[in-house]
């Protein structure tokens, strides 16, 4: 629950933040140069960590809880270096506001309170997954779960060797290499 929370207030940092008008960064080449740079290296880095790891450590790991805060934290930086979330909430924004009369003298609150709709309704979805999967968990053993990290460590290995792939398009767009 405690990483669905961190989830929800980078989902909430990143809204706000388009919200209050600084979305304009993110079109800049040097923002989307670093951005997609750290985000590729930190997804690969977590699907390493989780495709390579050995049955006895992976079970040395399982026994070791993490803290509140730990988990808080761990759910916020790994959402909030997800490129996918910068672009869903400039999309999300874009689309609400199309919506909306801009002279209306309403019309920075229905923006918001839409926002915050979104933002409750995915939260409870991600409860719903951790209820889920507490349920789920009570009934696998540990052979299970090691596989399914594997199996995610390798997706996420592939999303971040595609996202490094879109930052060096980025790189030869920004220094136009090759180009003419």
């Amino acid at each position: 629950m405690r990483v669905a929370l961190g989830i929800f207030l980078s989902e909430l940092t990143i809204a706000l933040i388009c919200f209050f008008g600084l979305s304009h960064i993110f079109t800049f080449p040097e923002f989307q140069l670093v951005f997609s740079f750290v985000g590729a290296v930190s997804i690969i880095y977590i699907g390493v960590k989780g495709f390579s790891k050995k049955y006895e450590h992976f079970l040395e790991s399982i026994q070791v809880k993490s803290t509140g805060s730990e988990s808080l934290f761990k759910g916020f930086l790994m959402n909030i270096m997800n490129p996918f979330v910068l672009f869903l909430w400039v999309g999300l924004l874009a689309a609400v506001s199309v919506s909306y009369d801009q002279n209306d003298l309403h019309y920075k609150y229905s923006i918001l309170v839409n926002l915050l709709a979104i933002l409750l309704t995915l939260f409870a979805m991600d409860m719903g997954k951790v209820y889920l999967s507490d349920y789920l968990g009570k009934k696998m053993n540990n052979k299970v779960y090691f596989y399914v990290q594997k199996y995610f460590g390798l997706v996420l290995l592939l999303i971040g060797a595609y996202f490094f792939y879109h930052f060096c398009v980025l790189v030869i767009k920004y220094f136009n290499i090759g180009g003419h």
